[in-house]
């Protein structure tokens, strides 16, 4: 393998590719520590019935490959804007803060998406329905309802599983003579429970703005802060933690290595001259 990532290596449609079929694999794999992590924010009860725990999952579907289809080509894009095309490997502060970009700039398309899933997740029905519902009762403005907090929670979750967790990795084996596999395992827990804790509170608020957009409760993005913090304390901008740093360590696992291992295979053109040399 050369010196060049991997989504430097490829096209901007490629890497939308890519990005599509590793979200569309961690979602399925996934999607119950969602519902679970939703509710516990929420305040909801927990259940172990595969009726819920998927319920909203063709949502949640397509809100990650989305999102994981945004964020590949605008993360290789930046990543070719800080190297100014060179041909080289990125550094290490170079790879988290093009993932950061990526991230946050991805979390435009995810606030209307997690939203709609939020609220089949609280009430049922289809996509369609809730997004119909959404429009009709309270307007297209509702559907980008914690949209600030998307951006920022997004910026750092792409910041993990495209930057922290190979960096951690590449860290691990180069000084500790680490096993590769089991360097971006321990590199994924790393990263995982950093950007998952950096997050979360961003996330919490945003869970409450989406879920309750009747505004009985949580109104504005500082009303919400307010709120948690005078009801819960500090702790309770950290509901749902272990859940979703959980599903983070094993996302970011998971999607490392579609990103690593999917490449030569769904593109192998590109990768003909790195198995000569």
């Amino acid at each position: 393998m050369s010196e060049v990532g991997e989504l430097q290596k490829l096209s901007a449609l490629e890497n939308l590719a890519l990005g599509v079929v590793a979200g569309t694999v961690e979602v399925v794999m996934l999607q119950p520590m969602l519902y679970c992590k939703n509710a516990t924010q929420q305040g909801l009860p927990l259940t172990i019935k595969p009726s819920l725990l998927y319920r909203g999952l063709g949502t949640s579907i397509l809100n990650m490959s989305i999102l994981s289809g945004v964020q590949f080509p605008i993360t290789g894009a930046v990543s070719r804007v800080v190297t100014g095309g060179a041909d080289r490997k990125l550094e290490a502060s170079e790879k988290i803060c093009s993932g950061f970009m990526g991230g946050a700039i991805s979390g435009i398309i995810c606030a209307p998406m997690e939203l709609v899933l939020v609220q089949q997740q609280r009430h049922g029905g289809s996509l369609v329905f809730q997004t119909g519902r959404v429009l009709r009762d309270f307007g297209v403005t509702t559907l980008f309802r914690g949209l600030f907090t998307s951006c920022g929670r997004e910026g750092l979750f792409t910041a993990g599983y495209l930057g922290m967790g190979p960096v951690f990795a590449d860290a691990l084996e180069q000084t500790y003579g680490l096993q590769r596999k089991i360097a971006e395992f321990v590199g994924a827990i790393g990263a995982g429970c950093i950007a998952a804790t950096l997050g979360h509170p961003l996330d919490t608020i945003k869970t409450c703005m989406q879920g309750d957009i009747e505004q009985q409760k949580f109104k504005s993005m500082p009303s919400t802060a307010v709120t948690l913090m005078r009801d819960g304390g500090a702790t309770a901008f950290f509901r749902g933690w272990s859940w979703r740093t959980s599903r983070m360590i094993l996302a970011i696992f998971i999607m490392g290595q579609c990103k690593d291992q999917l490449p030569p295979y769904l593109f192998p053109y590109h990768f003909r001259s790195d198995k000569k040399s």
